[in-house]
């Protein structure tokens, strides 16, 4: 059945350069999440082939940092921009062509040794170059894909909408670790990124004929390049800072200049963008209450949720043993849960609004952090760790669709791109913020721990027993016998032993921190504004939502 529209009822000032809103947007968000899910699964991928892409190319550690943070570094600096520039110049253009690079980049990816050939540089320094590129890619899509949502739904469909558009990020997130960890395993490692290449090329074949395309009617054509460099610079500085930050030390002089230019540079950004003609982000959306705070809710719940799965990843692979297939496994029933509750979520948020669930999606995510504390042991297993997962899986899929839907909910719609941007910097900034955060805690604690616990191993020398803290501390346990000499070769077990208490006792720690900022989002969600809806207006709701059969 068709869908009614509303554009007949809405002020031109708030709609779209389209004459109609399109009468099946349902099939419009099938192809946008085709493109998140490809996306959302290369960032998940990467991580659990970094030990083959290493034996493949040879690559150093410092090298296999930047393949993986050259993504993350370029696609958090451009997003903001990107989401302005769809605004202006066209979300369906600007998407298709991120898709298009993202999907020539992966291409050079896989093939990054014969580039490296005809670049003349190391086979890994060619799949950083191509990673840039992914990041480029990326950055251009994903807030077009937010924005073209919130343009193609009626405001009483968008949180089931948001709902399945973040069981697929879940999706991206469930599948990336598992079918990465097969692909290493029975195939090379190219194939990480060369499934890329059929995805995309499909999305881009749906995409020409399905999605609509939108702007700013009232843009100016005119792009704001100061804002656009002074944004990318402060950002760049930040980011860079916090990935380097656990690399060089926190209070390297690098960093802490790195610190004090990114909050310069952004502070003359909101400045030069509070008097300029045509600002590339539109500071008056701050005034709107529930987008200000569903971007701090995004940014804080990123920080303290999404930060501490990586400091997981280590515990597990790392102090546990667990191969790369094992691990994605233990964890994949959060992304199960996930996948299952946030498009309940949205269609309850459509209903009730996004405080309530908000408050108690929130509050089951932090006691399931809680609880996944408590299970953590030396002896940990799958089964001890799965009803922790859950509940915060529960408390996950809980959360994103509401966030997304009363954060854009009084947006206008010719700003929607310029939101989406704003609002997946914050969670992503929140996110490298978090691993950065969390991990130097992580690391902080396992100096300390380790050090407590290697001094019961007897007869083990000083020199040595600070070789091997080191050594856990940065997670290359594998290297620990070789700096343990041959005489003291049979103390390995009880030098492994202590050192794994220690990282108990170290996760702990992070987990405890990550539930604390996790409160933190918790008392946000109170600020949340739910809309007033007069009983006329309720009822046209349900007459709207009624033909659409696919949730009944």
């Amino acid at each position: 059945m068709a869908i009614e529209t509303e554009s007949a009822t809405r002020p031109i000032a708030a709609s779209v350069d389209a004459p109609s809103r399109p009468r099946n947007p349902w099939l419009i968000l099938v192809v946008l999440c085709g493109a998140v899910f490809m996306v959302l699964l290369d960032s998940t991928i990467v991580n659990v082939a970094q030990q083959a892409i290493i034996d493949g190319l040879g690559a150093s550690l410092t090298q296999i940092q930047w393949i993986l943070d050259a993504y993350v570094l370029t696609y958090a600096v451009l997003l903001l921009s990107f989401g302005r520039l769809g605004d202006i110049f066209g979300r369906k253009k600007l998407f298709m062509l991120g898709m298009a690079i993202f999907t020539a980049a992966s291409a050079l990816c896989g093939a990054s040794v014969l580039l490296g050939r005809l670049l003349h540089i190391s086979p890994a320094e060619a799949l950083i170059v191509a990673r840039v590129l992914q990041g480029v890619g990326g950055a251009m899509m994903m807030p077009q894909t937010l924005a073209l949502v919130v343009v193609v739904f009626p405001p009483d469909q968008r949180g089931a909408a948001l709902g399945i558009w973040g069981s697929i990020v879940s999706l991206g997130a469930f599948v990336g670790p598992i079918f990465g960890g097969w692909i290493v395993t029975n195939y090379a490692w190219e194939w990480v990124f060369l499934i890329n290449v059929p995805i995309g090329i499909a999305a881009l074949l749906a995409t020409a004929p399905i999605v609509p395309e939108s702007t700013d009617p009232q843009a100016s054509r005119r792009l704001d390049w100061t804002g656009l460099v002074l944004s990318s610079a402060g950002i760049f500085a930040l980011v860079f800072a916090l990935i380097q930050g656990n690399v060089l030390g926190w209070t390297n002089p690098v960093i802490l200049g790195l610190v004090v230019a990114s909050v310069l540079l952004l502070a003359v950004f909101v400045w030069w963008e509070r008097r300029a003609r045509n600002p590339m982000m539109r500071l008056e959306l701050l005034r709107i209450r529930n987008f200000w705070v569903g971007s701090v809710i995004g940014f804080t719940f990123a920080f303290g949720l999404l930060g501490i799965f990586f400091p997981m990843t280590l515990f597990l692979q790392g102090a546990l043993g667990f191969s790369a297939i094992k691990a994605g496994l233990t964890t994949s029933p959060m992304s199960l849960m996930i996948m299952i509750v946030a498009p309940v979520a949205g269609r309850l948020t459509d209903r009730f609004g996004a405080r309530w669930i908000l408050v108690v999606g929130l509050s089951l995510a932090t006691l399931g952090v809680v609880l996944m504390s408590r299970r953590i042991t030396v002896d940990t297993d799958w089964l001890m760790l799965l009803p922790a997962l859950i509940v915060t899986g529960i408390g996950m899929g809980l959360t994103f669709a509401p966030t997304t839907t009363a954060a854009m909910a009084d947006v206008p719609e010719r700003f929607a791109g310029s939101a989406s941007g704003i609002l997946n910097t914050m969670r992503n900034v929140g996110q490298v913020l978090g691993i950065a955060v969390l991990g130097s805690v992580l690391q902080t604690s396992l100096a300390r721990h380790g050090w407590d616990r290697i001094q019961t191993v007897a007869g083990l020398p000083t020199d040595v027993q600070s070789s091997v803290v080191d050594l856990a501390r940065d997670s290359r346990f594998d290297q620990i016998p070789a700096a343990v000499p041959p005489a003291q070769a049979d103390a390995l077990p009880q030098i492994y032993g202590a050192l794994q208490q220690a990282f108990v006792d170290s996760m702990h720690d992070t987990l405890h921190v990550g539930a604390a900022i996790c409160v933190c989002a918790v008392a946000l969600a109170f600020l949340v504004v739910n809309p007033r809806r007069k009983p006329a207006e309720a009822g046209e709701a349900r007459e709207r939502t009624r033909p659409v059969v696919m949730f009944d």
